[in-house]
């Protein structure tokens, strides 16, 4: 509570010093806007695990935008949407993260294949035990999805049969 106080206190003192014309005042608030979600994005990527996602976001393939395309269309509750922002933040309570996160004394190895840290990107496509199965059952329902979606979109009768 103490921090956001000085921050309000740093930001007010910012804008007063801010000419009194218009614009002045403007360029003064997108200024400390800027700063303050730079701040916010460089106090992320330092952290042990939950800026990973944001660490991997600035990769040249990855467009931003699109990226958080869906957070802006409003259409999965809240308990969704924080559950998938966890899971990219690498903030669910693995095995990993308890051991690193959490500085408890437990081994880290992932439960199944017991050879590699059980993280977030381990367990959803990593996981040599994994891989044998449940990778591929997860791609045939995300291509049947696809395939559906892409049927009804172009005005393909499916056979009802199959």
């Amino acid at each position: 509570m103490n921090s956001i106080i000085k921050i309000a206190a740093k930001i007010t003192e910012e804008l007063s010093q801010a000419n009194e014309k218009s614009d002045a005042k403007q360029e003064g608030i997108q200024h400390t806007k800027a700063r303050l979600g730079d701040d916010l994005k460089n106090k992320r990527k330092n952290k042990v695990m939950h800026g990973q996602y944001i660490i991997n976001i600035d990769r040249e393939f990855i467009n931003e935008e699109d990226t958080f395309l869906w957070l802006s269309k409003e259409d999965l509750k809240a308990e969704t949407e924080t559950e998938i922002v966890a899971a990219q933040d690498q903030a669910i309570q693995t095995k990993y993260y308890v051991t690193k996160i959490l500085n408890t004394e437990t081994d880290s190895k992932c439960k199944l294949c017991q050879k590699f840290d059980e993280t977030v990107d381990h367990i959803i496509s990593a996981c040599p035990i994994l891989a044998k199965e449940e990778y591929i059952k997860s791609h045939d329902r995300v291509s049947a999805q696809l395939h559906f979606n892409i049927c009804k979109e172009t005005g393909v009768q499916l056979d009802k049969n199959r």
